[in-house]
């Protein structure tokens, strides 16, 4: 197997300027790119571009994938961690999970690349998990502790080979409300989705919306007739997206409190994993139920309309022999098996010496017309049509 390497970027905020697209233009002579993303897949060499500067000059989130055990993330949050050090620290301190701020301003890159010794099973959903980046993105940007906690678990995908056990950090309430798009980026980094669920167990829920809902009824409360004039102002002259984010930020200061409630850490990686494994055997076992409870719907529906046919043919067989004779006409496995089963409905139909009489001498006559068409003899004899 070559090697493979996969490298995508995606602006998420606001398009590129044609001078930042020059910048990118110079990272790369093979890559694919517009004012929104950027793509390239080498085979036996690697991309030596700017990432960090990339997603300085225009991009938002980035992630790259290679077929030998590489799989990292990034991505840029325009006002920072939204959590003070003494919160945010407790979350980003395993191997492969990184915050590197600007030398100037508020700004920074969020970096997930656990070391995987054993990741080896391909991925091609690459749009995908960027989407889940750019929604954990979202959240942070928001202020959603919940994020940092899932972004935590991808990373400490890296620490189930260490012999010192690995705490979890505090663990956010509301863990189980959370969209299954948040969760599929673990998936990326060769762990099961469900560990997200497997985490939230025993752990209260949390109202995000309605908190932040009135944080902000709050805040609005506190700011001057001219502050929010100024508010509205800006909105008309500015980038929105920038100005939003400034604002959550002013929000979120503006509280005394801590925005978001958790659960102190009790729990190490391993015991975590060792809860997914029992929920996902859980999860297989209701899908094995489901899919049978399927199948079996499914097969009593086609007995339904197996009998149902069966009685239209007793007032018209000729008519059946006549469309198991077009379906052989038009040629393929699928008709020939379709044309088989009518002629064997048909016997049963008819029933008795008469049925089998005139379904196999049709049978005969359709092997006779068509003696190349094996596939279209077998079906028949699968069917006892033929000897």
């Amino acid at each position: 197997m070559s090697e493979l390497q996969i490298v995508k970027f995606r602006a998420i905020d606001r398009p590129l300027s044609d001078k930042q697209l020059e910048f990118m233009d110079r990272q790369s002579s093979r890559a694919e790119f517009t004012k929104w993303d950027f793509e390239v897949e080498y085979h036996y060499s690697s991309f030596r571009g700017d990432v960090d500067g990339m997603l300085r000059n225009g991009y938002d989130v980035f992630l790259t994938y290679s077929n030998y055990g590489n799989r990292e993330i990034r991505m840029r949050l325009p006002s920072g961690l939204p959590f003070s050090k003494s919160v945010w620290s407790k979350y980003i301190s395993t191997e492969g999970f990184k915050w590197t701020a600007d030398k100037t301003g508020t700004a920074g890159i969020l970096t997930v690349s656990p070391y995987l010794e054993d990741a080896y099973d391909a991925v091609w959903e690459f749009d995908d998990y960027l989407d889940a980046t750019a929604k954990l993105r979202e959240m942070l940007v928001a202020g959603d502790l919940r994020a940092l906690y899932v972004l935590w678990l991808c990373s400490a995908m890296s620490s189930t080979h260490e012999e010192v056990p690995v705490l979890e950090p505090p663990v956010p309430h509301g863990l189980s409300a959370l969209s299954g798009e948040s969760a599929d980026l673990i998936a990326f980094f060769e762990g099961d989705p469900l560990l997200v669920g497997a985490a939230a167990v025993g752990i209260p829920a949390y109202n995000a919306q309605g908190a932040q809902g009135d944080s902000v009824k709050a805040w609005l409360k506190s700011i001057t007739d001219s502050r929010r004039t100024e508010i509205v102002q800006r909105m008309l002259s500015e980038d929105p997206v920038a100005l939003k984010a400034e604002l959550l930020s002013e929000i979120r200061d503006s509280q005394q409190t801590p925005s978001w409630p958790v659960e102190p850490p009790t729990r190490t990686v391993a015991q975590l994993l060792q809860m997914c494994e029992t929920l996902r055997q859980k999860e297989d076992e209701k899908e094995k139920k489901q899919a049978a409870a399927k199948a079996k719907r499914d097969a009593d529906k086609a007995e339904k309309q197996r009998h149902a046919r069966m009685i239209e043919m007793q007032s018209a067989p000729d008519s059946w022999l006549k469309k198991a004779s077009e379906l052989v006409e038009k040629r393929g496995t699928d008709n020939y098996r379709q044309a088989a089963s009518i002629l064997a409905d048909l016997r049963d139909a008819l029933g008795g010496e008469q049925g089998n009489k005139i379904a196999r001498k049709h049978a005969a006559h359709l092997a006779q017309n068509y003696p190349t068409l094996n596939v279209l003899k077998s079906a028949l004899r699968l069917k006892q049509l033929l000897d």
